[in-house]
């Protein structure tokens, strides 16, 4: 389901995505938010009710996106393992188009935040790792890849996915996270 966003909710969320991609990127207050729009911290909370809310409403639109990506992947490829693949790829290469959501999904911008925002970016995870595992599942009743279970192979898939962007956020965004993806893939059985 999309969430929609007026226009000046969505320029805060996308001045929260720059900072966020700035490789020396502290924590942000709604202070150094504000005077980054050139606002006051009153504008802000005439658009949402706290920090909270700011970083809950990224949070939400992020996942519309990845989730809306992996969807339409599921249905435009009907083969399980290049599906996979493809899925494993988008969301490697949403990162790199999007670096600020490198450091909310991987937990770095929630530290110190409300837990029930990590529990948000959990849960759009663990939404993540099912539907890798769907594509996991149907490439193992087509035969393209050996049988089992399919929860185990999506939580390594999502586990690297984590690690790539994990380690994209901490090398500065120098250590890109579809680099040698291919050959990544090839030693995880994909």
């Amino acid at each position: 389901m999309a969430t929609h966003f007026s226009a000046k909710q969505a320029a805060i969320l996308k001045t929260l995505s720059a900072m966020l991609e700035r490789p020396d990127a502290g924590r942000i207050t709604t202070a150094a938010l504000a005077h980054e729009m050139g606002q006051s911290e009153a504008a802000l909370y005439r658009h949402y009710s706290s920090k909270a809310a700011i970083f809950a409403g990224l949070i939400a639109l992020v996942g519309d996106q990845i989730l809306e990506d992996l969807t339409h992947i599921a249905i435009t490829e009907a083969q399980g393992r290049p599906r996979l693949r493809k899925q494993v790829h988008a969301l490697l290469l949403f990162v790199e188009r999007h670096r600020g959501a490198a450091r909310v999904l991987t937990g770095g911008a929630l530290a110190g935040e409300a837990p029930a925002l990590q529990e948000q970016a959990n849960a759009l995870l663990r939404e993540v790792e099912r539907m890798l595992a769907e594509s996991a599942r149907l490439g193992m009743e087509q035969g393209e890849l050996p049988g089992g279970d399919a929860g185990p192979r999506a939580e390594v898939l999502l586990l690297y996915v984590l690690g790539r962007w994990l380690r994209y956020a901490q090398s500065g965004w120098q250590a890109a996270p579809t680099g040698n993806f291919r050959q990544q893939l090839e030693l995880l059985g994909l």
